[in-house]
């Protein structure tokens, strides 16, 4: 379907993000496929015990794979620079960069400070950008390479309390998207990776700041994956050449199936996206009026402040009338999930 399967031997793979979570896990795939590996991330006891970590598993599968670290923040164009340049000293060109560093700091838009919405743009969209800028040259040049792009699934829809997480993400699918189509006529393959909710200690983190409305949404009806299960999934798409990489969960993964746009299609896939399509709008409908139903729901909560403490006054009354009539009605004038 895809072509011959990526044969990662001896190449150098390189990952962002790499000392814990998804990242960590897709170096342990690397460890399998034999490849040498650079892992990259902030801190350098996280690192230093990763490497050793991937340093025995290599051992024990008797790969042969080569591990080695740099200590390096992606936001810093310089430093990524520099970083590279000893990765690619050190283990040779880069054949697979894996942009996974990333993180979400969740909360209501009037709340956020401007800075956050910077920091999450820098880390999550420049962070990716600085390190496929500093690799993407040489792949060209040697007609050769493969660019990993993790996103999320937050890449392709929205909801309360992810309003500085969600344009980053956003913005690394239209990059991928970007350089999928200025890549054709090259061997350079680009892959973009929209991974579910995984036990990851950047999923703790973003668990701390999450308002009640957004975990309600979250969890209803969500499993939370292992990293080692996504980084599977998301390496067998990797090998196989895909620019989509498959998801473990079902829901996410037909979320992928039917918002493709402008992308190619494979047959027989294409019938499958078909027949998906014809139930697709009523499956998104429900959902986004599940998102809108909690959201009207917590509103005099998210509010309290901005309508001058109503929520506090009305629960004094003993009534709530006011606040929620009032949310009531900005809920129909900013429409409800049966417009969508």
């Amino acid at each position: 379907m895809f072509g011959k399967r990526l044969d990662l031997t001896g190449k150098h793979a390189l990952i962002t993000g790499g000392s814990t979570g998804i990242g960590l896990a897709l170096a342990a795939e690397c460890v399998r496929a034999k490849a040498n590996i650079t892992i990259v991330a902030r801190t350098e006891a996280t690192l230093k015990a990763a490497k050793a970590q991937l340093e025995e598993l290599s051992q024990k599968l008797g790969t042969g794979s080569r591990v080695a670290y740099q200590a390096v923040d992606v936001t810093d164009v310089q430093k990524v620079a520099e970083g590279l340049a000893a990765a690619v000293q050190e283990f040779g060109p880069v054949d697979l960069v894996v942009c996974n560093a990333g993180g979400a700091r969740c909360g209501y838009f009037h709340e956020i400070e401007l800075s956050d919405f910077n920091r999450q743009m820098q880390v999550n969209y420049f962070g990716v950008l600085h390190v496929v800028h500093a690799v993407y040259p040489d792949m060209v040049r040697r007609n050769q390479g493969h660019i990993v792009i993790v996103g999320s699934a937050l890449s392709t829809f929205g909801m309360v309390g992810y309003s500085s997480y969600c344009p980053s993400k956003y913005a690394v699918k239209g990059l991928a998207d970007c350089l999928r189509n200025e890549l054709q006529g090259t061997r350079v393959k680009v892959s973009f990776a929209q991974p579910p909710d995984t036990d990851t200690p950047g999923f703790v983190e973003e668990n701390k700041s999450k308002p009640p409305e957004t975990k309600e949404i979250s969890e209803a009806g969500a499993t939370l994956y292992k990293p080692e299960k996504v980084a599977a999934c998301l390496m067998s798409g990797i090998r196989s050449g895909a620019y989509l990489l498959p998801n473990p969960d079902p829901g996410l993964a037909f979320l992928a199936l039917t918002s493709q746009g402008l992308l190619p299609r494979s047959f027989p896939g294409i019938l499958l996206e078909l027949l998906a399509a014809l139930v697709a709008p009523l499956v998104q409908w429900g959902f986004a009026a599940m998102f809108d139903r909690v959201s009207r729901k917590f509103a005099p909560r998210r509010f309290d402040k901005l309508w001058g403490g109503m929520e506090a006054a009305s629960a004094k009354a003993g009534g709530g009338g006011g606040s929620t009539e009032k949310a009531s009605a900005l809920g129909s004038a900013s429409g409800s999930g049966a417009a969508l």
